[in-house]
């Protein structure tokens, strides 16, 4: 048999590939970072003065100048610590999204040749039954050979033979149908073995999305625990140097502005981590993914309305201008526009995500997540781990990452690879 040595375009293949290397080293450096910044030993952090020490200094100039270079010096390192921390957490959340962009155009690319190796299959299939009937017709004591007996056995021969334009006597192109069937079935056997390598190389590359999203996590809950020990800190050092600087201010005064500082802080987290948390309402929709399912079905809209709107597919970047996968639908909205959750749900990310600018994601169970996307940070209304209702206002929409104004970009994947939507919703009775 023939072996055909044409294969087809495999550009998103190579692509991903590429993305694939990226990522893993990329992951690797992440990892290293955040296991370093958890790793800083306490000596290597400019030490708080402590508040006997602060009462000490005072009764001397220099001492009190000293204590104050003391102060700023700590000041300054944990700025400079909680940047590192965000630095890290930043770096993490772009690695996630590279990662879920190659795992998508992995899947894109297997789909594709398994879509081609499937035509391949058929086209084979129907020309090898078109041989068996004109290798039958032909040895009929009756038969006159011609094209007229083969056309009248059958659509399938019918259609196979107009395509090869064949003469008037079916013997003398029976050669050229047995090529065709042969290279069908040579092309089908090459697609399927590509498509088994695309498939291999998908499924890698949605495991090191699943690990991105891992150190992502790791990375934010970082960043986030030592912002809240260094609002601690800096409330404390702040007051200390109020204290250095001023003799009419009393350590109790200090003492009491530096918690006064500190329980501010710490309300105004409790209400940003409360905002939006009521219900969405059932009513009319103004596009596609927006009209909601009776009360009770157990998913919504993530938007109720918006003034512009780019489906899931293929498209020419409207920054970058590549054209790549855009793994999401797009609903421009005014910024804080709310953002709903499009069913129950645990929130398993909820921070910095490079391109995204900022990033939401909830496991709803069964594999299925959904992801949104391009929220300034403080119209973020979720945190890591939480659990959320069907249309729990999670977030306000914003421009932030790479974006060209204010929209939503919603994802709904399936054991992590992205899905259209508006389509899947529509499957839940969101349409």
């Amino acid at each position: 048999m023939h072996r055909l040595t044409t294969r087809p375009d495999l550009s998103g293949s190579t692509r991903a590939s590429r993305g694939r290397r990226a990522v893993t080293t990329a992951i690797a450096v992440v990892g290293l970072s955040v296991a370093s910044l958890l790793a800083v030993p306490a000596q290597a952090q400019a030490a708080a003065p402590t508040w006997a020490q602060i009462e000490e200094a005072r009764s001397s100039e220099t001492a009190k100048k000293d204590a104050i270079a003391d102060v700023e010096a700590a000041l300054e390192a944990a700025t400079n610590r909680a940047a590192d921390a965000q630095k890290a957490a930043d770096a993490a959340g772009e690695v996630l999204v590279d990662a879920q962009a190659a795992a998508d155009e992995a899947n894109a690319t297997y789909a594709a040749i398994q879509k081609k190796a499937d035509e391949a299959r058929e086209q084979s299939a129907s020309s090898e039954i078109v041989v068996g009937q004109a290798a039958a017709m032909l040895a009929r004591p009756t038969s006159t050979g011609t094209l007229s007996d083969l056309l009248s056995s059958g659509a399938g021969a019918e259609d196979t033979l107009r395509g090869l334009s064949m003469s008037s006597k079916v013997g003398e192109n029976l050669d050229a149908l047995r090529d065709r069937a042969i290279a069908a079935d040579n092309l089908a056997t090459s697609l399927a073995d590509q498509a088994k390598v695309a498939l291999d190389e998908r499924d890698r590359l949605t495991d090191e999305a699943d690990a991105a999203l891992d150190e992502a996590v790791t990375a934010n809950e970082a960043a986030k625990a030592d912002a809240s020990k260094i609002d601690t800190e800096k409330a404390t050092l702040a007051a200390q140097l109020v204290v250095l600087q001023d003799d009419r201010i009393s350590m109790e005064q200090a003492f009491a502005q530096a918690q006064a500082a500190e329980a501010a802080a710490a309300q105004a987290k409790l209400q940003a981590g409360a905002a939006g948390t009521g219900p969405i309402s059932v009513g009319a929709g103004s596009g596609p993914g927006t009209t909601q399912p009776d009360p009770g079905t157990g998913w919504v809209a993530a938007i109720r309305s918006f003034g512009s709107y780019q489906a899931y597919g293929y498209r020419v970047h409207p920054i970058t201008g590549e054209y790549k996968l855009h793994a999401g639908a797009d609903f421009g909205a005014s910024c804080g526009t709310p953002i709903y959750s499009i069913a129950a749900g645990t929130v398993s990310y909820a921070g910095p995500a490079g391109g995204y600018g900022n990033l939401v994601i909830i496991d709803h169970g069964n594999g299925i997540s959904s992801a949104y996307g391009h929220m300034e940070s403080s119209g973020i209304f979720v945190s890591q781990g939480q659990t959320v209702t069907p249309g729990q206002n999670i977030a306000g929409v914003g421009t932030a990452g790479g974006s060209t104004g204010c929209h939503l970009h919603l994802e709904v994947r399936q054991n992590g690879l992205a899905t259209d939507p508006v389509a899947y919703l529509a499957t839940q009775g969101v349409r």
